[in-house]
């Protein structure tokens, strides 16, 4: 049974408990673990700080995972970049190409427009320039005009024919060369648009191949950051408990050496009285020898039991205090002290019994403390300490005085398997190492 009331896990069982209360349990020199668990073996602490070592590789390769996919994301990045530009330039490749193209059609478009109306213009005068051609002397004859006129008419005529036949064969030439840049344009831009949809997939491509580096960086950055907690989980409970305790040592170590100077400081004064006492029967030596030799034997044995009482509290401060002889709760003592290795004494008691203090002196931790359920900490002076868990309320607070046999707290209730018993854990500590409160409780 617990000191809250829970059921205690068997041997068995707490070796399947977090690593963290394996830690507590493994690492805290001077204070025993729970009523039902024992303290673990040297080979139990040394399997749990190989798992810790373990858990910190594996953080660590880890780690390198991580640091491996950044690096190919890093990479990716820059194809990407690189991938993305050269999709930008294909797209102003093909864009160019067309306008190209589209400059040819329309030059090729406004040499047919202006061809034809220059034909448009020239239709009626085919017939007469073709019959001039074919019978040049019975055209000028049924002319109805001066020859003079008509020879002239014909030669104008024959001129505008010459003219026109150049500009139609010029016509013809340009026709085919716009017909021929039209071709390698379409080429061009045909050979550009594949290389834009070539351009726009390897792009894909970098994108998808990112998309798969960014989740495993994402993955292994999770792995790490869990790898890193398990890791940090593996010794973060020890440290707590055992610095409470030590903090409480340290604290009462300060506490017995102010109180030393206290001591010293009231025994100056007693001798600095003594001082003026002296000086003042110096000065009333010549009123009173008499008076003065009474004053000073009363001034004198008033220092000496200023000193002895100074003397005797620093004796009383240095000295294991006397033992109670009083057991801490109506009950009996389920596990002695080295019993399967405890460190103190279980008591077995019934639900809601009354705990007291077994020592008198000074509160110096009281609160629920983890697992150990609400926990109760006595200075009892002379480097003693009492610890009580397993309490279900305090009914002392930190630096109360508090006296032998006073209550400070009761149990809760038992279990459905505790047969109406609930268990409280007692520990008594000197100097940080646990030692037997047989003496105290009288039980052993």
């Amino acid at each position: 049974m617990s000191p809250g009331g829970h059921r205690a896990p068997c041997p068995q069982a707490r070796r399947k408990r977090p690593l963290r209360l394996a830690l507590l349990l493994g690492l805290i020199p001077g204070l025993a673990c729970l009523p039902a668990l024992a303290q673990p073996s040297r080979r139990a602490l040394e399997e749990v700080e190989r798992s810790a070592r373990t858990a910190r590789d594996e953080a660590a390769a880890i780690g390198r995972d991580a640091r491996a996919a950044e690096a190919a994301e890093r990479a990716l990045s820059a194809r990407r970049a690189e991938a993305g530009r050269r999709a930008v330039a294909a797209e102003e490749a093909v864009a160019e190409a067309e306008a190209r193209l589209a400059e040819a059609a329309t030059a090729r478009d406004a040499a047919e427009a202006d061809l034809t109306r220059r034909a448009e213009i020239l239709a009626p005068l085919i017939p007469a320039m073709r019959r001039l051609g074919l019978w040049p002397a019975e055209t000028l004859l049924v002319i109805p005009a001066p020859p003079e006129e008509a020879l002239r008419g014909a030669l104008v005529l024959r001129g505008v024919a010459a003219r026109l036949a150049r500009e139609a064969a010029e016509y013809r030439a340009a026709k085919e060369e716009a017909v021929r840049k039209a071709a390698v344009l379409e080429a061009e831009r045909a050979r550009l648009v594949a290389a834009r949809a070539a351009a726009r997939e390897a792009a894909e491509a970098v994108e998808a191949a990112l998309a798969e580096a960014r989740a495993r960086r994402e993955g292994a950055q999770g792995a790490e950051d869990a790898a890193t907690r398990r890791a940090a989980d593996a010794a973060a409970g020890a440290r707590d408990l055992r610095g409470a305790v030590e903090r409480l040592e340290r604290e009462a170590r300060a506490r017995e050496a102010r109180e030393r100077a206290e001591a010293e400081r009231r025994e100056r004064a007693a001798e600095a009285r003594q001082r003026e006492a002296a000086a003042r029967r110096q000065e009333a030596e010549g009123r009173a020898r008499e008076n003065e030799a009474r004053q000073a034997a009363r001034d004198e044995e008033e220092a000496r039991e200023s000193a002895e009482a100074a003397r005797e509290r620093l004796r009383e401060a240095a000295a294991p205090p006397r033992t109670s002889r009083g057991a801490p709760v109506a009950g009996s003592v389920q596990r002695a002290f080295g019993q399967a290795g405890a460190n103190g004494q279980t008591w077995a008691a019934p639900a809601g019994a009354r705990v007291v203090s077994p020592c008198g002196g000074r509160v110096v931790f009281s609160g629920p403390f983890r697992s150990y359920g609400r926990m109760l900490i006595v200075d009892c002076g002379g480097g003693y300490h009492f610890v009580l868990a397993g309490l279900d309320r305090l009914d002392a607070e930190p630096g109360q005085r508090v006296l032998a046999g006073e209550a400070v707290g009761t149990l809760g209730n038992a279990g459905v398997s505790g047969g109406g018993r609930a268990t409280l854990y007692l520990e008594l500590r000197r100097g940080g190492q646990p030692v037997d409160p047989a003496g105290w409780t009288s039980r052993g």
